[in-house]
């Protein structure tokens, strides 16, 4: 399929909150070459379009994304870019893509079973740290991702290109009152384990017979005091350094993560 042209960009609308997105944006700009893949072949009729650079298809990685956006009908435009980076892989394109939709919290946490994990964010303000919980979450296995509305970053091109494609499978849900839904959610059987640095409960402590959500709060000020009190129990990761007090969340998430899935 022949490249079109570019065209001349139209002037776009301010930013505004879509009905449904869990994105604060109408359209959202993938860069990283994993993330375009995985998007491509996860939900194809959500893309509007692949903007790929003359030379785009020299790079491997490249040409196949392109071959994949052909197998799906996706309208395809050629585009210089200036992006300041020295990785072709994330200077020869970009795949412009609907925000993902958010489901219900009846719909995440149907049916549990025991070794089932969630992972929720409350407060987490910076984009990338959203997008590489994302990942950790796909790749441990969890069976969706919980993200306030309030005080927490949407999730940005940025969080798609950091998560490496793990935002575009996962499942996600962001309710209007956290405190409700996980009232909700634990009705539905499911225990709620919130992490503390001053928790007396360690990680590794946690029963696993069990389904778990685990929630994770603000980079500076961790969970908020109600959604602390709506756990059924606030948990620790072990420290075993003098100097470093703290885990970036995103790396926490992962840890938390590692833990209760070697222990399902």
């Amino acid at each position: 399929m022949p490249l079109k042209r570019e065209r001349r960009a139209k002037k776009r609308p301010p930013h505004k909150s879509v009905p449904g997105h869990i994105d604060a944006g109408e359209s959202l700009q993938l860069r990283n070459p994993h993330s375009i893949i995985t998007a491509l072949k996860v939900r194809p009729t959500d893309v509007d379009e692949l903007r790929v650079s003359k030379n785009a298809a020299q790079s491997r990685v490249w040409s196949d994304i392109i071959g994949l956006a052909e197998s799906h009908g996706i309208d395809i435009v050629q585009r210089e870019f200036s992006l300041q980076t020295s990785d072709v892989r994330l200077s020869a394109g970009e795949l412009h893509i609907k925000p993902r939709i958010s489901i219900s919290i009846s719909k995440m946490f149907s049916d549990p079973k025991e070794g089932d994990i969630w992972i929720g964010v409350d407060g987490v303000q910076d984009a990338r740290n959203i997008g590489a919980i994302a990942r950790s979450a796909q790749f441990f296995g969890a069976r969706g991702m919980i993200i306030t509305r309030d005080r927490t970053s949407p999730i940005t091109s940025i969080s798609h290109d950091v998560a490496a494609g793990g935002l575009e499978a996962l499942p996600l849900s962001q309710p209007p009152n956290l405190a409700k839904a996980l009232e909700t959610i634990k009705s539905m059987n499911v225990w709620v384990v919130g992490t503390a640095e001053e928790a007396e409960s360690n990680l590794n402590t946690l029963n696993a017979d069990r389904p778990w959500l685990v929630l994770l709060g603000n980079e500076e000020k961790g969970l908020r005091r109600l959604t602390r009190e709506a756990c059924d129990v606030l948990t620790r990761i072990e420290n075993h350094s003098d100097t470093v007090t703290s885990l970036n969340v995103s790396v926490a998430a992962g840890v938390a993560l590692s833990t209760l899935r070697s222990r399902a």
